[in-house]
């Protein structure tokens, strides 16, 4: 295996098993001197190699010029450790929130970085432990202006369904002459949704929608038709008055809006015998994609779960969420 001066410090926190007491994941944890590790660069070693070679001449030949150089060195980058390290100490790091994404996208959260001090903490950058080599996770680098705070979204691959934790986070930096790497793992409790994958291609058709009931369906609540009109109330929509009666003196009115469900379909498991359980997930995905997308009024059943039928952005998740956490084959 190739020796990566990048990785050294991550395989040295591997190899000592270190890992400090448990802090509340809900609450904000701090960076102080006990969570902050440094280590030199490759930059920092050869920086270092530079400082021997002529601290190594200098006593060879007696010249004072060259010790002189060799100490103004080894306290500047002794002075930039410092500082380095001073770029993450005292750092407040939160958990945010985690989206809904299908599986295969990038899963994504979000953290909160509050910097208590009155400096600026420049060139921090954020990421995910999901290997070893933290150029195999997309990182983000932000600058935390002083006494404020900062939010900012991280991601991380997707390949299965279900509950998906942010895991480790890593919070390094490099400033200001990227000689040393000061880093920190913490651990947030921050969560991801992952909807199972839609079939892709042109599945078949869903079941055949059917009518609710009456010729024309039944009239409800909506935003197609323009249905009539109402006094006005104080929690009305405004682009829902007639201002065009309000100008003319009258009563302001407000205007109702309908429209007429008529089809309905069932989404059922058991529709899709001879299917493994990953491949009914992902054709129901699609159906219920395709469904809403439709108009239609659906319902989704699973074993040992039933959704009634019901149309709308929160049916939509709750049966993708049905989906999502449907139990997998042990």
């Amino acid at each position: 295996m190739a020796f990566s001066v990048t990785t050294l410090s991550h395989r040295l926190y591997r190899l000592l098993h270190i890992d400090r007491r448990r802090h509340d994941r809900q609450g904000p944890v701090v960076l102080s001197i006990r969570r902050i590790y440094i280590l030199p660069t490759r930059y920092g070693l050869l920086y270092g190699l530079l400082i021997f070679l002529l601290t190594l001449g200098a006593t060879n030949y007696a010249n004072s010029t060259g010790f002189l150089l060799a100490f103004l060195l080894a306290g500047l980058g002794m002075v930039a450790a410092i500082h380095t390290y001073r770029n993450l100490a005292g750092l407040q790091l939160r958990g945010g929130r985690g989206f809904r994404v299908f599986c295969g996208e990038p899963a994504r959260y979000t953290v909160f970085v509050d910097n208590t001090r009155g400096d600026i903490r420049p060139a921090l950058h954020l990421h995910s432990e999901e290997d070893e080599d933290p150029r195999a996770c997309a990182g983000v680098c932000v600058d935390i202006p002083a006494a404020g705070h900062c939010e900012v979204e991280l991601c991380r691959p997707t390949r299965r369904r279900g509950w998906a934790e942010l895991g480790t986070v890593v919070v390094a930096t490099t400033y200001p002459l990227g000689l040393f790497r000061a880093w920190s793992r913490l651990r947030l409790d921050v969560c991801c949704l992952i909807y199972p994958q839609p079939e892709g291609g042109l599945p078949p058709p869903a079941p055949a929608a059917r009518r609710s009931g009456g010729r024309d369906g039944r009239v409800v609540e909506g935003n197609d038709d323009f249905l009539g009109h109402r006094r006005y109330q104080s929690s009305d929509s405004p682009r829902h008055v007639d201002w065009k009666a309000a100008a003319r003196g009258r009563e302001p009115l407000t205007k109702l809006f309908a429209h007429r469900e008529c089809d309905e379909c069932w989404l059922e498991w058991e529709a899709l015998a001879g299917m493994d359980t990953e491949a009914r997930l992902r054709r129901l995905c699609r159906w219920v994609l395709d469904a809403e997308r439709s108009s239609l009024r659906y319902g989704l059943r699973l074993p040992g779960l039933e959704i009634p039928l019901n149309r709308g952005p929160a049916h939509l998740h709750r049966c993708l969420e049905a989906l999502a956490l449907h139990p997998r084959k042990p």
